[in-house]
């Protein structure tokens, strides 16, 4: 039986689902960066499964789609050129960001506490830290996935060449033997000491983990983009083992919850900054559970959050700001949970406020 065809958009070249995915997972993200009773709701609700998971899967499945076509038609220069564009962009947001927060912070600290508590470690050393930025190596709380951006889509023509030449297995099996290495060896202990003595602030993510998660995720979209007949026989056998892991995970997720006291080592299974084995796979039956269903929602619904997914990194530009600021508001005015659910809300509507600016402006220069 022959699938439906995916939501597209009016210009017919792009799956509104994917952009509205990504659109989800930064409203996702907006509201648990906010410290409210909406937070709590949205912290991993569907099992062991953050935003940060789909992000990243879903964005480097997009990139093994795009480069990985635009090698196959204009050749290896055109597609390295064009994903060096794009880490240009990506890094340039990042300084942007980052540059403007710490200088803010750095004017405000003294009269607003939560201010100075959330950049401490850029206060304390600020000329320091100030040279460290330009080279990613100081990323204070929230700023952490672009620089993960900027690392793993730097490297994707690298990976996709080697695939090209040798096809993914070497290379699934390298990034598997790395990830593995991660999970007990978290090279901790050289960082520290340096710490000591420069103010190294490197995100929580653990790159050597979740760099699997990325290659992962651009194998199967240059493979699904280059041969779909190659996936596409395993989708039905696909469905059946991810909704079983999908529904075990949103059960374990609910009833155990992250750290049970019954079980000490569960933490160390589902960790999020290194990846563990059990989050891994559950962010890895979602994806197959998704793929495998292929649902086609209407248009009509998801074009809000697809419209967020468009400008994916506008939108993530723009809620860190205003989650900083909000957290700020919430230490400094302590407020019910209405209210507090309230302004958790209006980041979250923001987003989808400046997205609609963005697309009107758009238009207005294209007429």
């Amino acid at each position: 039986m022959r699938a439906a065809a995916p939501a597209r958009g009016a210009g017919g070249g792009r799956d509104l689902r994917l952009d509205a995915l990504r659109g989800f997972f930064l409203a996702m993200m907006a509201g648990v960066h906010v410290p409210t009773p909406l937070s709590h709701w949205l912290h991993e609700p569907f099992g062991y499964l953050s935003a940060a998971e789909g992000f990243v899967f879903l964005g480097a499945c997009l990139a093994g789609v795009v480069f990985g076509k635009i090698r196959r038609r204009d050749g290896a220069s055109a597609m390295r050129a064009r994903v060096y564009a794009r880490v240009r962009r990506i890094y340039q947001t990042h300084l942007a960001l980052v540059f403007g927060a710490v200088l803010v912070a750095w004017w405000l600290a003294r009269w607003l506490r939560p201010l100075a508590y959330h950049f401490h470690p850029f206060l304390m050393h600020p000329v320091t830290s100030l040279a460290l930025i330009p080279l990613l190596l100081h990323q204070p709380p929230l700023f952490d996935i672009l620089p993960l951006y900027v690392l793993f889509l730097g490297l994707t023509p690298w990976w996709l060449e080697i695939a090209a030449r040798r096809g993914w297995a070497p290379v699934l099996a390298a990034s598997a033997g790395v990830w593995l290495i991660a999970q007990f060896h978290p090279f901790g202990a050289p960082l520290r000491a340096l710490a000591d003595r420069v103010p190294l602030e490197l995100g929580s993510f653990n790159v050597l983990a979740w760099q699997w998660l990325w290659i992962l995720g651009l194998a199967f979209g240059e493979t699904i983009a280059r041969d779909p007949a190659a996936l596409a026989r395993h989708r039905r056998r696909v469905l059946v083992p991810a909704a079983v892991l999908v529904v075990a995970g949103i059960y374990c997720r609910h009833r155990l919850g992250l750290q049970p006291a019954a079980l000490p080592d569960l933490p160390f299974w589902t960790s999020k900054w290194r990846l563990g084995p059990l989050r891994l796979l559950n962010s890895l039956a979602w994806a197959g559970l998704l793929w495998s269903w292929n649902p086609q929602p209407s248009p009509r619904w998801i074009a809000p959050l697809a419209m967020l997914g468009r400008r994916s990194l506008a939108i993530f530009a723009a809620h860190i700001p205003l989650a900083i600021a909000a957290t700020t508001v919430l230490r400094l005015y302590p407020c019910g949970d209405v209210a507090s659910t309230a302004i958790g809300v209006a980041v979250i509507a923001a987003l989808f406020a400046v997205a609609g600016w963005l697309e009107r402006r758009d238009r207005r220069r294209v007429s």
